[in-house]
């Protein structure tokens, strides 16, 4: 079962289709004619939301030329990985799983660097367990506590599964200071919280950041965001934003640019490695 789940190899299938339908000067029109289906049926596969059958993707390998046995069977090999489950869809969390949730994961599980800009609260790869209880208690406090297990389960479960990555991906983050004075449960669970943030810094990969109250204002601390980057050229970068009515994506290429300028400008208004941790430990005196 791949642990990225099914969106990325569609994604990577999808990328591959479109660039050997190009190539052999075709049009969707075409392909479509030589499966006897929509065209829509075909756009979908190439970006990646179809479901890709074998057949399917055998009999448009063939229209478009592609004789290499060996390009054949990884494009096959993307198509079946397309179609599997992911260790998340396969859980009973539907009160936590949204469709806005599930893209997340998937980009998560297979993002070679992420940057973060959390304004709100500590960023949830780094959040402790009794911090997300606590967290999740208060943004839904009139939802049964089946919802906040669910959300509690699956935060602890996308860490495990983050760390256990064998390709170790970088994080670069920066935290508002309001995130480590925003008290969220106990004042114990605060200074438990925080002693957590202490060890990331150390962490090989890794880098946090925080942005304090004495920096100037800026374009891009007004909501909190993630900006997902891949490695294969074969993948799309992609912004996460999240808001209060909804989460929204950014995938254009001049968009991710313009939050990734967003978030330089940040990193540049920020106290350094050194300068975060004597803070964190400030901080931690404040919640007695």
């Amino acid at each position: 079962m791949p642990s990225q789940g099914p969106l990325i190899p569609r994604r990577r299938l999808g990328a591959e289709l479109r660039r050997l339908r190009e190539a052999a000067g075709l049009h969707l029109e075409h392909a479509a004619a030589h499966l006897e289906c929509s065209t829509s049926k075909i756009s979908r596969l190439e970006t990646g939301q179809g479901i890709p059958k074998t057949r399917d993707i055998r009999d448009l390998l063939g229209l478009y030329g592609l004789t290499d046995q060996r390009a054949q069977d990884r494009l096959l090999r993307l198509a079946g990985d397309g179609r599997r489950q992911a260790w998340w869809q396969g859980l009973d969390l539907n009160e936590a799983m949204t469709g806005s949730m599930d893209q997340y994961i998937s980009l998560e599980s297979e993002a070679s660097l992420q940057r973060d800009y959390s304004c709100s609260f500590i960023f949830g790869q780094f959040q402790t367990e009794e911090y997300a209880k606590a967290l999740f208690s208060g943004l839904f406090e009139h939802a049964p506590q089946s919802t906040v297990d669910s959300r509690v389960q699956l935060r602890m479960k996308r860490q495990a599964e983050f760390r256990a990555r064998t390709d170790r991906p970088r994080l670069d983050i920066v935290l508002d200071e309001s995130t480590l004075r925003r008290r969220v449960g106990s004042a114990e669970v605060m200074r438990a919280q925080l002693a957590e943030l202490l060890l990331v810094n150390d962490t090989p990969g890794y880098r946090l950041r925080v942005l304090p109250f004495s920096a100037r204002p800026d374009m891009g601390m007004q909501c909190s965001y993630v900006i997902f980057t891949f490695d294969s050229d074969f993948d799309r970068n992609a912004v996460h934003i999240e808001l209060p009515g909804g989460d929204r994506w950014l995938e254009v290429e001049a968009d991710v640019e313009r939050y990734t300028r967003f978030f330089q400008a940040l990193v540049e208004k920020s106290l350094d490695e050194e300068e975060t941790n004597a803070l964190i430990k400030e901080i931690m005196a404040y919640h007695q």
